[in-house]
């Protein structure tokens, strides 16, 4: 083991070297002051397993030095031993701050020195195998997300983030809202071509920007005080509630954000629309009035965005046959088109 010891007083090092040896260590280096042993510390040959610094010294002194070698990634767990004439609490505290293993009183005896040394290189040993596995159970538990593939109608927990919660979780707020707080509008909002996000980007980037659009919603119904939920599929429910019992107190909710510009990490910026659905009418309760609104509301945007995805593959299905696609009517044929198809046919047959 290669020690640096460090002390103003040479008659001490000396002092200080004899008992080192006579506990067994032999590779002992020394400084008289701050600045000499930070020059050893930077040399290109010079690796130390112990430090024993002087905490009184000229200049620059033993707390400001321990500090100094802390902050030196490759001493992060280098067992620091303070030497001290006299027990200062304050000394010592401060020492501890700036990362000491332990201190050591003079005048020193040979055997409590050897062994303050051992205790603190045990230690040493210990941290730096709790920051190993530390370290590799961080590696593995991405390793894990990254493996694991939620799937796009999976509702995931976005509330560290956005502080977006699960459908299950604010149904059972709104259940536990005080009988004075009402809820004044319900919403759904669904990012349009989710299903094509959702293929794009990674699981860690399609959460980061799940993230990003719940805080770009919350932005635009606040100051709005709301609970927001994301309910997978690219769905989220929003709930707008107040203490006061008419509904004219509290500025109207809009029904669509408008395009929201996202970035973050995993995923270059781009413009998210929503499909949205607001739940008209709804009377100033909470409890089971406000849940089944906020399911009603989630039902509809879902039901809309089907709809419209259906429609866009039979749009491209007739473009592909060569139809003329109409922009009117849409998905669904009316009782008006049939009858007048029945009636062309029964007139071609009266021709006949």
């Amino acid at each position: 083991m290669k020690i640096l010891a460090v002390d103003d007083d040479t008659t001490f090092l000396a002092l200080l070297e004899s008992v080192l040896r006579e506990a067994g260590y032999d590779q002992v280096e020394t400084a008289q002051n701050a600045d000499e042993a930070v020059r050893l510390i930077k040399a290109k040959d010079s690796s130390y397993d112990c430090f024993l610094l002087d905490i009184c010294m000229p200049g620059e002194n033993g707390i400001a030095l321990c500090r100094h070698i802390r902050n030196n990634p490759a001493y992060r767990f280098a067992p620091i031993l303070m030497l001290t004439a006299r027990l200062d609490d304050a000394s010592i505290d401060a020492a501890f701050k700036a990362g000491a293993t332990d201190y050591v009183t003079k005048p020193l005896r040979g055997l409590e020195l050897g062994a303050r040394i051992r205790t603190a290189c045990l230690l040493t040993d210990h941290m730096k195998k709790s920051f190993g596995l530390e370290k590799a159970t961080e590696a593995l538990q991405t390793r894990l997300d990254s493996l694991v593939q939620s799937t796009l109608a999976e509702p995931l927990d976005l509330e560290a983030r956005s502080q977006c919660i699960t459908q299950r979780d604010l149904e059972k707020a709104l259940c536990l809202l005080p009988k004075k707080v009402f809820a004044l509008a319900v919403c759904a909002f669904r990012v349009d071509d989710i299903e094509q996000i959702y293929q794009d980007l990674s699981q860690e980037a399609f959460r980061a920007l799940l993230s990003e659009v719940a805080l770009g919603i919350s932005r635009s119904i606040a100051p709005r005080q709301h609970y927001l939920c994301y309910t997978g599929d690219g769905v989220f429910g929003c709930v707008v509630v107040n203490g006061k019992r008419r509904r004219s107190d509290v500025p109207a909710l809009p029904a669509k954000p408008g395009a929201l510009t996202v970035s973050g990490e995993g995923f270059e910026p781009r413009e998210i629309h929503l499909s949205s659905h607001l739940v008209a009418d709804l009377p100033l309760q909470s409890g089971s009035c406000a849940v089944d609104a906020l399911r009603t509301a989630v039902a509809k945007v879902s039901e809309k965005s089907l709809m419209h995805r259906l429609q866009r593959d039979l749009d491209r299905n007739r473009l592909r046959s060569g139809a003329v696609v109409p922009r009117r009517p849409r998905l669904g044929l009316s009782t008006r088109m049939f009858s007048g198809s029945s009636d062309r046919k029964a007139g071609t047959g009266e021709r006949e």
